[in-house]
């Protein structure tokens, strides 16, 4: 897998989060309480709205238009029948954060009635 530089362990001093554009989409790279790191699509399945806008931290993240709830580090929609959101490798080099080009390939959740969404 090809992975990018995408940020610094610096940069999170005081964030807890950032929105980078990969391949032209927004991806968010999270820092957990811990100090390690995730990466997560940032758009909601819904309308594309930018679900990182009001983050605070922690592990939920809220879209800002029809308030859909998504648990960020499974990419579960929690509250809609929703395709969940693309995951993505995040390693450490040095201090350097470095992140996969493509998303992780997951097999699809089995609860989702997923020709009800097409």
């Amino acid at each position: 897998m090809d992975f990018v530089k995408a940020a610094t362990v610096d940069e999170f001093a005081d964030l807890s989060h950032k929105v980078i554009k990969l391949i032209g989409r927004p991806v968010g790279i999270i820092k957990r309480e811990d100090g390690t790191f995730f990466g997560v699509e940032a758009s909601c399945k819904h309308q594309g709205a930018d679900l990182l806008t009001d983050y605070r931290g922690g592990t939920i993240a809220v879209c800002p238009r029809h308030k859909w709830e998504y648990d960020l580090e499974s990419g579960r929609c929690l509250n809609h029948d929703s395709l969940p959101l693309k995951k993505y490798q995040v390693k450490i080099e040095g201090n350097d954060i470095l992140i996969s080009m493509l998303p992780v390939q997951e097999d699809q959740p089995s609860d989702i009635d997923f020709d009800r969404l097409k």
